[in-house]
């Protein structure tokens, strides 16, 4: 029986053409063996060498082309096309964002190594004339860098065939991360506040007292000065996918994920929560979680196809090391996300692709959190200053207490390919809204995901009938966000010092004399794969 391939790819020898007359997106006969490559013969091989690798380079690598700290795409075509691909099954990485497409993919297997460059930084503004007196501060400073500019980030997939009805895979990559290390700037505790005023090494005080500075409440954090946060989630997915009739494909994927984590510079921030032990420089930990990813593909009309498909979220176990820094007792889950697609084949050369992506990031407390000044400040920061170690609900770690104030974000992302004889040209672009708040730069001067558009272009080359070479690059331009300090000018009058304990004085709001912090990044990627049909 011959074997057909999804309508919005049958012009393409890339995704090798079906005739006209099949109704139904399904994979074309697989083609005679090719002797060169000679690892085209041998697959499994393959397979097994490339996951090596992928568990060598992937947990050293934290950081990804991010919407929010999700990857913007996983395989080639996805980084090339804008990260949009939910309705275009055009390699066995389709299972990363819509497994029903395996359906499509036949025997296959794919492999791809991307060079990531983030630079980002942060600037702080001076406090304004009649600003008060500042619980926290960071020195002014015009831009502050963060280390650590470069990440290889790999990604394998494998497709097998179960006779004409549908799919197996397996596929192990990225899902995303971040990374942030600022050294070689300083703090200001207490500012303005006579007998108590400390300046301390570190973005963030985690080291010790400046020169000079006496410190006498131990401010500063003594532990290293340098500020900085590292993850970096890990996906193993094995899938299935079935054709339902002609014209529909239906597909799930369990989600085994690891994710690993570390924090420094923080220390001075340990009496502000209710596991002080817990917080900074804990050394790297991993944590375990599974979840699953559902997904369906539809053929609306001839060269008009439709995907979706749903993430649920990721059930992780704690961060124990860090217990007393994230909300609810160290718990990091991975949020929910779901996308939607269409595909339309233009002729016998264009096709046009768009995504819309969800990613629910204020369901997980840890990242959604807001971050309540008055809350941390009235209810944990003076009791803790004064003497206070109660379990507060107001402080770091606890059930209710601030996260990084992270809001969902919703992700256009549009593609378009050309294709002409064995060679496809691509490009992609994608635009959201960054899930940081004005009023939570604070926070998340550790944790900079703070892009919104991607630029990118691509290139494959059918060098076989059983093996291509693609090559994606991405840019992502700066997208500045400034808020804020609400720590550095507070009022510590009778009236604010009476509401310690629980009480509801509101002794923070918008305010001219707050410190202005500015969060910064953009982003570089080239990433090159091999596509292996057998």
């Amino acid at each position: 029986m011959r074997r057909q391939t999804p309508p919005a790819h049958r012009s393409s020898r890339l995704l090798r053409r079906r005739p006209n007359t099949a109704p139904v997106p399904a994979p074309v006969p697989a083609p005679a063996p090719v002797p060169t490559p000679a690892l085209a013969t041998a697959p499994g091989r393959v397979a097994a060498v490339a996951l090596a690798l992928l568990l060598g380079l992937a947990l050293p690598s934290p950081a990804q082309a991010t919407n929010g700290y999700f990857a913007h795409g996983y395989s080639v075509s996805q980084k090339a096309l804008g990260g949009a691909g939910t309705a275009y099954p055009g390699d066995a990485l389709i299972v990363t964002i819509n497994p029903a497409g395996m359906a499509f993919v036949g025997d296959a297997f794919e492999a791809t190594f991307s060079l990531f460059r983030p630079i980002r930084d942060y600037a702080a503004s001076e406090r304004g004339a009649g600003a008060q007196a500042g619980i926290f501060t960071i020195d002014p400073t015009s831009e502050v860098r963060s280390h650590n500019e470069y990440y290889p980030i790999p990604a394998v997939s494998y497709s097998r065939r179960l006779g004409d009805w549908g799919n197996w895979g397996v596929a192990m990559y990225g899902n995303g991360g971040l990374n942030t290390e600022y050294l070689d700037h300083s703090s200001v505790f207490a500012q303005n506040i006579p007998l108590l005023e400390a300046r301390c090494e570190g973005s963030f005080g985690g080291g010790a007292p400046r020169a000079g500075s006496n410190d006498p409440a131990e401010f500063c954090g003594r532990g290293t000065s340098r500020l900085g946060a590292d993850m970096a989630q890990v996906f193993l997915v094995p899938s299935l996918a079935a054709k339902v009739g002609g014209r529909i494909a239906l597909g799930v994927a369990p989600i085994f994920a690891l994710n690993r984590f570390a924090a420094q510079g923080l220390k001075a921030f340990a009496r502000f929560s209710n596991d002080p032990g817990n917080v900074s420089e804990r050394g790297h930990e991993l944590a375990y979680g599974g979840g699953y990813r559902v997904g369906a593909m539809a053929e609306l009309l001839p060269g008009l196809t439709l995907g979706g498909s749903w993430q649920s979220r990721i059930w992780m176990s704690p961060f124990d090391d860090y217990k007393g820094l994230f909300a609810e007792q160290g718990d990091f889950d991975i949020p929910p996300s779901w996308n939607l697609g269409l595909a339309l084949q233009l002729g016998a050369r264009h096709s046009l692709l768009y995504d819309f992506q969800h990613i629910a990031y204020s369901e997980v407390a840890s990242v959604g959190a807001p971050f309540d000044p008055n809350d941390f400040v009235n209810n944990c920061a003076l009791p803790r200053l004064l003497g206070s170690s109660a379990d507060s609900p107001s402080c770091l770690g606890a059930a209710t207490g601030p996260g990084f104030g992270w809001r969902d974000m919703r992700v256009h992302k549009y593609g378009y390919q050309y294709t002409w004889g064995d060679y496809a040209l691509r490009l992609g672009y994608s635009r959201s809204r960054q899930p940081i708040p004005s009023s939570a730069v604070l926070f998340n001067v550790v944790a900079t995901g703070v892009i919104a558009e991607h630029y990118t272009a691509g290139f494959a080359w059918q060098l076989s009938p059983g093996f291509a070479l693609e090559l994606a690059g991405m840019y992502a331009p700066q997208n500045p966000v400034r808020g804020p300090n609400p720590l550095s000018n507070v009022t510590l009058d009778a009236a604010a010092l009476a509401g310690l304990g629980g009480g509801e004085v509101a002794a923070f709001g918008a305010d001219p004399n707050d410190q202005t912090l500015q969060l910064n990044m953009r982003q570089y990627e080239l990433t090159v794969g091999a596509r292996w049909r057998y």
